[in-house]
């Protein structure tokens, strides 16, 4: 079963068009659409799939869990899991362009992570 560490550490793997913030427990980086499809079977390969899909409205529990790292919306992916007593979640935001995605990893308590 992979980690945290090992998640980031695959995901390093793909073709980053910009690393944000890579902090124990947070990892924040851009990713061109074309390679996109590369990001999904390593975040289901943790987290099983999507807790929140895309074009899909949230619920209040998405709402939740996004709040701290600036919410989620019908047109963004949520990811979402709890491993030996740790939550984990991934939030994947297009952006307006259709060009790149900006992506959110954490673990730990969900809170507020600052620049």
């Amino acid at each position: 079963m992979m980690n945290f560490t090992e998640l980031i550490q695959k995901t390093q793997a793909l073709p980053l068009e910009q690393v944000r913030k890579n902090v124990t427990g947070y990892f924040e980086f851009v990713i061109p659409v074309e390679h996109e499809k590369g990001l999904y079977p390593i975040l289901e390969d943790f987290f099983g799939p999507p807790f929140k899909p895309k074009n899909t409205s949230p619920d209040a529990q998405a709402k939740k869990i996004s709040y701290d790292y600036g919410g989620i919306e019908k047109h963004q992916v949520l990811y979402y899991t709890e491993k030996n007593g740790l939550p984990s979640c991934a939030m994947i935001w297009p952006w307006n362009d259709g060009r790149f995605a900006t992506v959110k990893m954490a673990q730990g308590e969900i809170k507020k992570i600052s620049k």
